[in-house]
């Protein structure tokens, strides 16, 4: 996953790809669309010092972007300490995604941000469609709550958004 930092062309890493990231241009902000499929194409940028929801909700659409891309390992440390969050193993993960030929994420605006014991958290309202590789498609819907460290002494890492829980369940279409 290339990853740049606005400013000061120091590379803040997520995703340990220090020469990946320090090596690339920086590209656009994410805009508020979802990110189409968009392999082989670059990567968004992903301002991880951005503090703001825009940069919570711009950790959510990096996630799906690198599932859509098939960069799962990066998808998965993405999740705070470096995945063990998702609740999975990283070929738990990997593996959950066999069959998926490509996905997209619409994140909603979060109602706001709330504050607890030297960490902030945003609740990222998406849906979700995955196609799959036998041409169907799956629908999802639910809130990743997006968590970042605002300690006096908090390194970077600690104070880049990550993934910290989801409450995501797949929509079941029913036709009378």
């Amino acid at each position: 996953m290339k990853i740049a930092v606005a400013g000061h062309r120091r590379a803040v890493l997520l995703l340990g790809i220090v020469a990946i990231a320090a090596c690339q241009p920086a590209a656009p902000k994410p805009s508020a669309q979802a990110p189409k499929s968009t392999a082989g194409q670059p990567t968004e940028t992903l301002d991880t010092a951005d503090s703001t929801e825009a940069g919570a909700v711009a950790v959510v659409r990096a996630h799906y972007q690198a599932i859509d891309q098939r960069r799962y390992r990066d998808a998965y440390e993405l999740w705070e300490s470096k995945g063990a969050a998702s609740g999975k193993t990283f070929e738990a993960f990997q593996s959950g995604f066999a069959s998926t030929k490509s996905v997209t994420v619409e994140a909603e605006r979060p109602a706001g941000m709330e504050g607890a014991a030297g960490s902030r958290y945003v609740q990222v309202p998406v849906h979700v469609i995955a196609k799959m590789d036998d041409g169907t498609t799956q629908e999802f819907k639910g809130t990743y709550t997006v968590r970042r460290a605002v300690v006096d002494g908090a390194t970077l890492e600690q104070r880049a958004w990550h993934l910290y829980s989801a409450d995501v369940h797949r929509v079941v279409s029913m036709t009378l």
